[in-house]
This record gives C-alpha cells, structure tokens and sequence, in this order.
C-alpha cells in the first residue's frame, strides 16, 4: 500500500540529474496537457513517453507492474459509463490519462531522494515566510512521510492480532488498538520534537515581534492622548476667548463666580488713573 514511498534508486540517468523543480514543474504540465486534450491519440502518445521515462530510471520491477496494473483496472472501472454507452476511445483516453500521470509520478519518485524533495519543499514555502517558516513546513512534510508507513505497519500488526483472536470479522478489534496506538505514536513524536526545541525559534521571534506591535501601538496612543489634550487646553488672549481665561483668574483670586459678560465687560471698561 505504501512501498512507493521507497522507489528511490540511486542511479546516472538524465532524470536523475534533473533538479527536483524541473521534474515536479513536468508533472504539472503535463497532467494539465492531458486533462485538458482529448484526443485519444495524443492522449496514447504522452502515456508512452511518460512509460519510456519511466523505464529509464530503472524502478523496481515488481512494485511498478502492480502500481501500473493496478491504476489500469482503475481507469477501466472509471471508464464504465463510456464502454457502457459504446464510447470507446473516450474510455481509453481516460485510462491513458490515469496511466500517464502515474508513471511520470513514479519516475519522480525513483529518480528523486527525500532530501532532495524536502528542500524543494522548504524553497517553495519562502512566499509564506512570514505566516510558516520554510524549514518548518519541510519539517511536517517529512513527519507525513514518517507517519504513513508507521501508521500502516500498526495496521497490519492490529489486523494479525485480531486474527489470532479469531476476530476476523470484528472491525472494532482492528479499529481501535489501530486508533490507540496511533494516537500514542504521535504523543510520542509530538514529546521527542517538543525534547529537541524544534519551532521553539519561531515562537520567539512571534513573540518578540507581538511585543514590539503591542510597543509601537501603546507610544502611538499616548502621542494621540496628548495631542487631543493639548487641543482642548484653553487658550489665552483678548476678545471673547480671553474673557474665559479672565473669568478663570478672577474666580480663582476672589472665590466667587463671574460670567461671561461681567468678564467681557471689565475687559472692555476705561481704565482709571490707578490703572495708569
């Protein structure tokens, strides 16, 4: 189910020296070419070169044979409802499509170590440095691939375990140790990276950088607040505005209140010899 993970083959062949963008960037193409065209010959032709390809990189006989067998019935069952109807070169061009993706997928895979796919990883993800590290993202990339056949290998020891118990049939006695067990492996897995403090950098650097947001937000709101202070501040003068500032001094030396007008007044008023 999983022994594809394993393809890789060291080997001196063209693909193999092709750097790992430049064979997924083929992939890519080259599924949009045949999703797109539906012409069954051209559909036959790429299946072809991408079966040639794959028979460069020298993969392991017996995994192909039935990974490509194995994708033929499925495009022959995908393909029922055109046999079904008497289109039968619509059928074959769907099934030349799925065989045509999946060699040149397997031809990657034996042609490319998982070193080299993870760096590929972590150099696609530097647009999204700043949301996840690169170096983190290829890290999960690799616990992905870690976990699968782990996962798997739970499995088939819970499905043996069941069968020793004549338990065969029971779903329930294969479901859950699987459940438990894969649980516990991630527990695991999760204490031994958490041991190691890998991603403990990015959470600093988040946390430095909340700190200095929360720095810059709290010195803006206080040159806001005094800015809005200093407008309210009365000002002093003459006329009406200095009426307000006059009022403010002469209640403050005698204790009693004076208006507006009586202030505007006295402003106004002659002065006396006294005054002079």
């Amino acid at each position: 189910m999983i022994s594809t993970l394993g393809l890789y083959r060291p080997r001196d062949t063209p693909l193999h020296r092709a750097p790992a963008w430049l064979k997924v960037l083929l992939l890519i193409i080259t599924t949009v070419v045949v999703l797109v065209t539906s012409d069954t010959v051209t559909s036959l032709g790429i299946m072809c070169a991408a079966l040639l390809l794959l028979a460069s990189t020298a993969p392991p006989l017996r995994v192909t044979m039935w990974t490509l067998v194995g994708t033929a019935l499925i495009g022959l069952v995908s393909s029922t409802l055109f046999l079904w109807r008497g289109d039968y070169d619509r059928a074959l061009d769907v099934t030349a499509d799925l065989l045509t993706i999946v060699s040149l997928a397997l031809a990657i895979t034996t042609s490319t170590s998982m070193a080299e796919m993870l760096d590929f990883v972590a150099y696609a993800a530097r647009p999204i440095r700043a949301v996840l590290p690169p170096e983190t993202l290829g890290l999960m990339f690799a616990l992905m691939l870690r976990a699968l056949p782990e996962v798997a290998r739970i499995y088939m020891e819970s499905r043996q375990a069941a069968r020793a118990r004549g338990l065969d049939k029971s779903i329930r006695a294969v479901v859950f140790p699987t459940t438990t067990r894969t649980v516990g492996f991630a527990l695991q897995l999760g204490q031994a990276i958490h041991a190691r403090g890998i991603g403990e950098e990015f959470d600093a650097s988040h946390e430095a950088r909340d700190a200095r947001d929360k720095k810059r937000t709290k010195k803006r709101t206080q040159a806001s607040t005094r800015s809005r202070k200093a407008q309210q501040a009365p000002s002093r003068g003459t006329g009406p505005e200095g009426s307000e500032d006059i009022e403010t001094r002469s209640s403050e030396s005698t204790g009693e209140a004076m208006s507006t007008e009586e202030a505007f007044e006295r402003l106004i008023a002659p002065r006396g010899k006294n005054d002079k």
